[in-house]
């Protein structure tokens, strides 16, 4: 290939000067008019650069303000004995309860921090492991919950001092050595009246956990910091301190309170909820009654805060009608740093079923997001030519499921009753 042979300074020179005298000295008049025009339109153009420039700047200004923090929200997490028979793998002599949230252990994990009611104790196997009336479950509950994407449990509850005082405290370590936050129980007054302070994005918030009692069982005298009851000067105190001495951007509170089994809450809960709302709670998580009921904005002369009066059962063996459902509420927390304004807002919701079902002789129980269920179901009947539903007695096996008739029609339940309940007083 041939190169091209170089230019020599002195053509170089006489380019330059060359055009800078066409360019200035011998442009037409008419090239003035143009020239002024286009002067114009450039300068035009260089005050719109300016504003998109500032309005980009103030828009990355606004950006770096703004900090947010999306969390995850569920109800009862229980362990009847039919669930310990299942999770206990006899070849190895261990529990394993990971295969119970496999399926929506993605749907916690997209959160940024996910809660729950940890409505069972940990108090060790010489205490023995149980389901109702009294429960005990074994630590590989919490390993599993923690892998699946939880992060902080409220232990405050009726069934608390299910295993007596030195269950409370034994559950607490538990929790601790699976790598998992609570609320709602302590060691001490001191961490009682601390909460659980989460730190992230900047965004600073205080958890707190009540519960209306504790099935009878009483709190040992001078221990009554075991276990958070729903109290209303202690709940003003907590709230007060976390707010004006903590600094804390958000006071999420979760209430164990309510009717069991009724869908929509009791007069007490939603005068309470007010009250709370009033003294300077932000965020109300209920539980107890082991069914969804709805959310609601409350606001009063004072605040404005957000109400899930009950999220349902996450996990459990109850399968009476409504109570095999939940919900997973995802609340987006925004911090606007510049204004020192936080806003909540439940970016979405998904509804979850229990799926109990025989494998080899066995009852097996698999927490399941129904949208995404029922949405992979009808994309594998596609595929295969199949009706959308088995025909009666007929069971299809898809990937870690097998669903019966009667199951698809509960999942197909379980989607419009709780959207309708959820939402009922939402504005």
């Amino acid at each position: 290939m041939n190169k091209k042979e170089p230019l020599s300074l002195l053509m170089v020179i006489f380019w330059i000067i060359s055009f800078f005298l066409s360019g200035c000295f011998f442009a037409p008049a008419s090239n003035n008019i143009i020239a002024e025009d286009t002067k114009l339109e450039y300068e035009k153009e260089l005050i719109q650069d300016a504003l998109e420039k500032d309005l980009i700047d103030q828009n990355k200004e606004e950006e770096n303000n703004v900090s947010k923090v999306l969390l995850a929200a569920v109800g009862d997490i229980m362990v009847h004995s039919p669930q310990l028979s299942s999770a206990y793998d006899h070849h190895k002599g261990v529990y394993n309860f990971h295969e119970c949230f496999t399926d929506i252990a993605p749907h916690l994990q997209k959160a940024d921090f996910a809660v729950g009611n940890f409505e069972t104790t940990l108090a060790g196997v010489e205490k023995g492991f149980s389901g109702y009336p009294r429960f005990n479950s074994p630590v590989e509950l919490a390993v599993a919950l923690k892998d699946s994407g939880f992060d902080l449990l409220f232990t405050a509850n009726n069934h608390s001092m299910d295993s007596g005082a030195d269950g409370v405290i034994k559950t607490i370590e538990n929790l601790e050595a699976a790598g998992l936050s609570y609320a709602g129980t302590a060691r001490s007054q001191e961490e009682k009246e601390r909460g659980f302070v989460f730190f992230q994005n900047n965004i600073k918030i205080i958890f707190y956990a009540y519960t209306y009692g504790t099935n009878g069982i009483p709190l040992p005298s001078g221990r009554d910091y075991l276990v958070s009851l729903i109290d209303e000067e202690r709940i003003k105190s907590d709230v007060y301190r976390a707010k004006n001495i903590e600094k804390a951007d958000l006071v999420i509170v979760s209430m164990h309170w309510g009717n069991e089994y009724e869908r929509l809450p009791a007069e007490g809960q939603r005068k309470l909820a007010e009250w709370l709302i009033d003294s300077g709670v932000d965020v109300i998580i209920g539980t107890h009654p082991h069914v969804i009921q709805p959310a609601e904005v409350i606001r009063t002369e004072n605040s404005e805060g957000l109400v899930l009066y009950s999220l349902g059962n996450f996990i459990s063996n109850q399968r009476w009608r409504y109570t095999d459902a939940g919900i997973v509420v995802y609340l987006q927390i925004t911090k606007n740093h510049a204004l020192n304004e936080v806003e909540v807002s439940i970016q979405d919701t998904t509804p979850t079923w229990v799926h109990k079902f025989l494998e080899d002789g066995r009852w097996k129980f698999k927490v399941l997001p129904v949208e995404e269920t029922l949405l992979e179901e009808t994309l594998n009947a596609e595929s295969t030519g199949e009706d959308k539903k088995p025909s009666p007695g007929e069971n299809i096996l898809l990937p870690e499921k097998k669903f019966s008739p009667q199951d698809y029609e509960r999942l197909e339940e379980v989607l419009w009753e709780t959207k309708e309940i959820f939402w009922r007083y939402f504005q």
